[in-house]
């Protein structure tokens, strides 16, 4: 244990933005609250914080589901829900909430960001990290604009699903057609045939899939987006803080429920 948080003290001096999720996990999160689709990377808390893992499948199928990842390393699911909607979680009874990697799978992130901010209790906590779209197998898609997100939420607030599906169908074509490609080349694997391409994005749509990146962010337009929030949709949230993380491949931003 006492060599553990020596490497770790070790590793802040030496790299911190690789140590920027533990730093401000120390820094902010206390008492007990979510984490959202963790899998094999929880985040590090200090120590007294208690958290429950949220995930729509249980570990067995993440296991599974995810046959290139360490299955030893998943985390167990405590929660059974989707991490968008958190349909078991009472409003107002979480000291945290962790979303780590998580926003740009939402269809629809700013009902994401307002469910989140629901289960907060006053005082509470939202830790999120986004990866940063020109750092990562994105690159060559555009960033996802804040007027696009915007409509995407009123869209399905006045229950306009249909067109919202339209929109989204353009997501899957992106990831299929770029994403996808990127990483491949990245992972050194053959590259998709057009046919298997065609598939693979019908089977995407089929089943309204949330592996994919729906949208992609840069430290910018995730600031536009937490500030659209707060002056429109939750005036009791404010954005603390934003810290490059990683080397610059990911922003963590700190968001607080007002008391």
């Amino acid at each position: 244990m006492a060599l553990n948080r020596f490497l770790t003290f070790l590793s802040a001096i030496l790299f911190p933005s690789y140590s920027a999720r533990s730093r401000m996990a120390l820094h902010y999160l206390h008492g007990s609250g979510l984490e959202i689709g963790a899998l094999q990377h929880p985040l590090e808390l200090p120590p007294g914080a208690v958290v429950r893992y949220v995930d729509e499948v249980t570990r067995e199928e993440n296991i599974r589901r995810h046959p290139h990842l360490d299955g030893s390393r998943i985390v167990a699911t405590d929660v059974l829900d989707d991490g968008f909607v958190l349909t078991t979680i009472p409003s107002e009874s979480q000291d945290f909430v962790v979303a780590n990697h998580l926003l740009e799978h939402a269809p629809n992130p700013l009902q994401a960001l307002m469910t989140w901010r629901r289960v907060l209790k006053k005082n509470g906590t939202l830790l999120m990290t986004l990866p940063n779209g020109a750092r990562n197998f994105d690159r060559g898609r555009r960033v996802t604009r804040l007027e696009h997100l915007a409509k995407d939420y009123e869209l399905v607030q006045r229950g306009e699903l249909e067109q919202f599906a339209q929109r989204n169908a353009e997501h899957y074509r992106e990831f299929v057609e770029i994403s996808i490609p990127n990483l491949n080349r990245m992972r050194r694997r053959r590259p998709m045939t057009p046919e298997r391409q065609r598939e693979y994005l019908e089977q995407l749509i089929a089943g309204n899939s949330t592996d994919p990146h729906f949208h992609v962010f840069t430290r910018e337009s995730m600031i536009r987006l937490c500030t659209h929030l707060v002056a429109f949709h939750a005036p009791d949230l404010s954005l603390v803080e934003t810290v490059r993380s990683r080397g610059g491949h990911e922003y963590i931003l700190i968001m607080k429920k007002l008391g």
